[in-house]
């Protein structure tokens, strides 16, 4: 039996250093179509239609479908293995323990804490974490810490006019509460 155990204990490392294998082999691909579409849409951007363009950022969008920006994450130095220990204690406070394909901090380092970005395996790792954030608010270390899904630029300007539109309209009705939910701001029943 203890040797059972072992053999499918081998054969499970085995296949999932295969998917680790394979997944790399699609992320490069990938980058390389998108490099390729770049120098296309550079050298034919009369010829291309815009519907054609539609479906290219459409694709793009689902690229970021496996992925989450962490924001407000401590920065405690440069190391990966630091931040993979924080990110395995967050995630294992949302009582999640997902792949993670790869995570770094984006941008330069300054005086402001950068954000964090995961790529995850899949999106319904993405859903169940995006679903749980809301639980990190009642955690000492993790109250200050928000996770959002990995937006384009047009969907984060969007989602900035949803939440200045939101800031407004509490601001008329404080007695009110309100919420973004998809792409409106609605008013929610209040707890009391």
């Amino acid at each position: 039996v203890s040797a059972q155990e072992e053999l499918l204990k081998i054969q499970r490392q085995l296949l999932d250093k295969r998917e680790e294998e394979i997944t790399a082999v699609q992320s490069t691909a990938q980058q390389e179509m998108k490099s390729f579409a770049a120098i296309l849409e550079k050298g034919c951007a009369s010829a291309l239609a815009p519907k054609k363009i539609q479906t290219a950022i459409a694709a793009a969008s689902e690229d970021r479908g496996c992925n989450i920006i962490i924001h407000g994450l401590e920065e405690l130095n440069d190391k990966s293995d630091e931040l993979e220990t924080q990110l395995k204690c967050l995630f294992a406070e949302l009582d999640e323990a997902p792949k993670v394909i790869s995570m770094g901090r984006m941008g330069k380092r300054s005086q402001t804490v950068r954000p964090v970005k995961v790529v995850l395996r899949n999106r319904d790792t993405q859903t169940a974490i995006l679903r749980k954030k809301s639980c990190l608010k009642g955690t000492e270390k993790f109250s200050k810490v928000f996770i959002s899904p990995d937006r384009t630029l047009e969907e984060r300007n969007e989602r900035k006019k949803l939440v200045d539109r939101l800031k407004d309209m509490i601001k008329k009705s404080p007695d009110k509460h309100y919420a973004i939910r998809g792409k409106d701001v609605v008013e929610v029943p209040s707890d009391t």
